[in-house]
């Protein structure tokens, strides 16, 4: 999780942190990338358990919306065959035709989830799926950031009221014309981060690779 902690970088560089005078006092490298590894986890964390609400606000799951015969992503000559293989290799009993999806829409996203859950166990080779793999990495990633996207702005907001605080009490002084070019530079550094992190940090954003991970997913199924 770089990102989550490039700002803080920006301001040790822009308020001079004196490394060598209170390395004894900074985090060592371990310690860094155990914060690292802690904040990949609370954003894993974060990020999933927001995702039935982002899924809700989609439509349902990606890969639950494209076994659906009302949408339109994939052709209908395609889904057909993918029921039908579906039917073969998880077999729920009776088919799941349009009229019935129309009629038990409930009980039609239930055998698409268990679908969904067959395809991803039948998938998780690297080496043979590696399009899945790369999709469902940056499905993740993406979800993950929208999960610290609160506490990363947070933490952005902290930290341009610390650079301006800590600019005045050094420098005496409090009109922004007579601080140091440093101190702008550093502030438009954290605006930039606020700025990608408020706009770019979306569900629509995340989307797309989720979109791109169920396509991939129910590509392979022919191949199983």
């Amino acid at each position: 999780m770089i990102l989550f902690y490039l700002p803080l970088s920006v301001i040790l560089v822009v308020t001079g942190w004196d490394f060598q005078t209170y390395y004894h006092f900074g985090l060592p490298i371990g310690v860094v990338g155990l914060f690292a590894y802690l904040t990949a986890q609370l954003g894993r964390d974060a990020g999933k358990a927001k995702e039935e609400k982002l899924w809700l606000d989609w439509g349902g799951a990606p890969s639950t919306q494209l076994f659906r015969w009302l949408d339109t992503r994939i052709d209908q000559y395609s889904k057909s065959r993918i029921h039908s293989k579906m039917e073969q290799i998880c077999p729920i009993g009776h088919a799941i035709d349009q009229n019935y999806e129309v009629n038990n829409c409930d009980k039609a996203d239930e055998v698409y989830k268990s679908w969904t859950r067959y395809v991803i166990g039948k998938t998780r080779d690297v080496n043979k799926y590696p399009l899945i793999f790369k999709e469902n990495i940056a499905y993740g990633f993406r979800r993950n950031l929208w999960g610290l996207k609160p506490y990363a702005i947070l933490l952005i907001l902290i930290l341009m009221a610390f650079t301006y605080l800590y600019f005045v009490s050094t420098m005496v002084v409090w009109r922004l014309e007579l601080l140091p070019n440093i101190f702008i530079i550093g502030e438009l550094f954290l605006l930039i981060f606020l700025i990608f992190w408020i706009f770019r940090v979306t569900k629509k954003w995340v989307m797309v690779p989720a979109f791109a991970y169920a396509e991939r997913l129910h590509e392979t199924i022919d191949s199983l």
